[in-house]
């Protein structure tokens, strides 16, 4: 598969873009947005952090694993669990929002591929997701993801390395329920690939796409490639028949060599029946501290809705915007656009 790239900003965000498996073009085009008259600034955070990629923190050993143990009478398994520090985790980085707890040691654990470690972690929390979340930026393009999680044993590590932190960290009984995804731009290679391997598939409770979403044709035919669509044909059709969720969010980017998110969706919608509507519902801004000099003030303003399409456990939202700070308002507003699906449907279950 070879993807092309959105050229965001500065090299410094080239890391966070489309990269280069999905389709044979290496670059996509994207119109500079005009400004617009910057909002009241949000309450200064204590703490900022850039819209890099941040450095992979230093891989500090993690307590030896614990035998388990069980829960005095009337203690909830979570009461002791230490959640003071990030755990370094395959590569990635394991996070305990606060929105996350757990009274019996059941945890649902959800896998992010690719983008800002605070934004996602800080989105998580605010949108109330009671879930751990464990973080992977892999570097530049869909390949990395791709390539990452080609063999099953990809997820499964991960799988195994965040149980044991779990049990190490203190939770009584710990054991794994639901498994979600969600991704962010090129993370997107890492989703499609875990879809493809049967053992996962059906274990995939839900999954959350952040203008990720795209598809590569053949340059002579035009036809889809079908190791890219056909993963998330199958799960949107799960999601119809409220058996999984799939969220998608996405903008109107333009790109070259493959399909960009809007029309990817369309395929996906197309193929369980599904039609889009059109919709002028906005949703805020989160107040998360990482949000901060992400994008400049005269860009930082709610996503501007288009459509929707809803069916079952499937649910997409298109927002207006071509240009690198509308992909970028995609991962700051993440919790208010896609996540609140994911609360409901975890809390219906």
């Amino acid at each position: 598969m070879a993807l092309g790239g959105l050229a965001l900003l500065a090299m410094g965000l080239a890391s966070l873009l489309l990269g280069s498996r999905s389709a044979p073009m290496a670059s996509a085009a994207v119109q500079v947005e005009a400004p617009i008259s910057p909002p009241a600034p949000p309450p200064p955070p204590a703490s900022a952090s850039p819209a890099t990629v941040p450095a992979v923190l230093a891989e500090e050993s993690p307590p030896a694993p614990t035998p388990v143990a069980t829960a005095k009478p009337g203690e909830r398994a979570d009461a002791h669990f230490d959640r003071s520090w990030r755990a370094p985790l395959a590569g990635g980085l394991l996070m305990f929002p606060p929105s996350w707890s757990s009274e019996d040691g059941q945890y649902d654990l959800v896998l992010h591929l690719n983008g800002n470690t605070d934004l996602v972690e800080e989105n998580y929390g605010f949108a109330g997701v009671n879930a751990v979340v464990a973080i992977l930026n892999l570097g530049v393009g869909s390949g990395v993801y791709e390539d990452r999680f080609a063999d099953p044993a990809g997820l499964r590590l991960i799988l195994s390395r965040a149980q044991d932190v779990m049990v190490a960290r203190g939770l009584k009984n710990a054991r794994l329920r639901r498994i979600g995804l969600s991704a962010w731009s090129s993370g997107y290679g890492g989703i499609i690939k875990i879809l493809q391997h049967e053992e996962f598939f059906d274990r995939i409770n839900a999954i959350v796409l952040v203008d990720s979403i795209h598809c590569g044709y053949d340059p002579h035919s035009k036809a889809l490639k079908q190791d890219q669509i056909e993963p998330t044909r199958r799960f949107a059709k799960r999601a119809v028949e409220s058996k999984a969720l799939l969220t998608i969010v996405h903008s109107e980017i333009e790109t070259y060599g493959y399909h960009n998110a809007h029309r990817t969706t369309d395929f996906v919608l197309e193929s369980v029946g599904v039609a889009r509507t059109a919709t002028n519902v906005f949703q805020p801004l989160p107040n998360v501290p990482a949000m901060k000099h992400v994008v400049p003030n005269a860009y930082m303003k709610p996503l501007e809705p288009l459509t929707e399409a809803h069916r079952g456990e499937l649910h997409v939202r298109g927002y207006s915007g071509t240009g690198p700070y509308t992909h970028m308002l995609h991962l700051i507003q993440f919790s208010t656009t896609a996540l609140p699906d994911l609360v409901a449907f975890w809390g219906r279950r």
